[in-house]
């Protein structure tokens, strides 16, 4: 392959898809960065060329236009998309589809489309019969994931991933007034089909999580975000940052009493690595052991088994049970029955 025609098969990789755009002085310089030796005025014949062949234009400005590759373009494969692979993009996809939102799938959504074109021209395959063989489940309640602009989303990956600053209104909570921020990036985090940005906020050093459905607007600025450093965010995550955190006291040393059944369950898929499940010598009864992090959600999980457990220590919480346990009484002793 000549070098004329390497550099253009890379000019098309290099140009982004709408909304996206890419000037020709910023496809020079990238392409000048992969090793090419080519000047300005030669990227400018190039990318005319490409535009009568594929479907990319420009945006019309008339000082500096922006090029791109349109919304309805087919995804250009180099080389063919093997049916196996086709046969993992599916399966990414359902998988993907139970924890993130429709606007970030939207930007997989080509890969998707050409792995079913492929997988769907294969009619003596067996993959092409795949969606009878696997099969995906969740047993958390299934939630609608809050909407996200595309426009804020874009905006905020790129200020991400370019370490900029960026400009944002954003409401904290519905009946909150939407403030203007200007926020460092750090990472996202993504729980249950919702996006959340970690960052700071101008030059604190306080880190703020924003969940990016409750973006107004987003812009990337010039400046650089200014740089935590020393900032992990996965061991930020491993903290339990995200796990609502009860009090100072991270972790409890918990003990209770479990049905055969929940034995059963979490023998199989522990609570952690130092989880004891023994009978009570007196009793009989499954006494549960185990150290874990003093979270909202661990509550949240014990009461979901209602009175196939008992929470006999820390004392703290048995009383916190305790008192959750009379709320509910009286709620459903005391109130008016609708049904009658």
């Amino acid at each position: 392959m000549n070098d004329a025609c390497y550099r253009r098969i890379q000019s098309l990789r290099l140009i982004p898809k709408a909304p996206a755009r890419i000037s020709v002085s910023q496809l020079h310089e990238k392409l000048v960065g992969h090793g090419f030796d080519i000047d300005v005025r030669s990227v400018q014949r190039d990318v005319n060329s490409l535009a009568n062949l594929f479907a990319i234009e420009n945006d019309g400005n008339k000082d500096i236009p922006g090029w791109y590759w349109r919304k309805d373009a087919q995804k250009l494969e180099l080389p063919e998309m093997e049916p196996a692979v086709a046969l993992s993009f599916r399966m990414v996809k359902s998988f993907l589809e139970r924890f993130m939102p429709p606007s970030t799938l939207d930007d997989l959504s080509d890969y998707f489309n050409y792995a079913e074109k492929v997988l769907n021209n294969l009619p003596e395959n067996h993959l092409s019969d795949w969606t009878n063989k696997v099969a995906m489940l969740s047993r958390n309640q299934p939630l609608l994931s809050p909407s996200i602009a595309n426009d804020i989303l874009n905006k905020v990956y790129t200020a991400l991933l370019t370490d900029k600053q960026l400009q944002a209104v954003y409401r904290p909570r519905a009946e909150d007034e939407a403030k203007e921020y200007a926020i460092n990036p750090l990472g996202l985090v993504l729980i249950d089909k919702v996006i959340y940005l970690v960052g700071t906020l101008w030059e604190y050093r306080d880190i703020k999580q924003f969940a990016l459905h409750r973006f107004e607007s987003a812009e990337v600025t010039k400046e650089d975000a200014i740089e935590y450093y020393g900032f992990d965010l996965q061991k930020y995550v491993k903290q339990g940052q995200f796990e609502y955190l009860i009090s100072e006291e991270k972790t409890i040393n918990l003990k209770l009493v479990v049905s055969e059944q929940i034995a059963f369950h979490l023998t199989e898929s522990p609570l952690s690595e130092n989880q004891t499940i023994k009978p009570e010598k007196d009793t009989g009864r499954l006494i549960l052991r185990t150290e874990v992090k003093n979270t909202q959600q661990l509550r949240w999980w014990l009461m979901s088994f209602g009175d196939g457990l008992e929470v006999l220590s820390p004392s703290g919480l048995r009383e916190e049970f305790k008192q959750t346990t009379r709320a509910l009484m009286n709620k459903y002793l005391e109130s008016h029955d609708p049904s009658s």
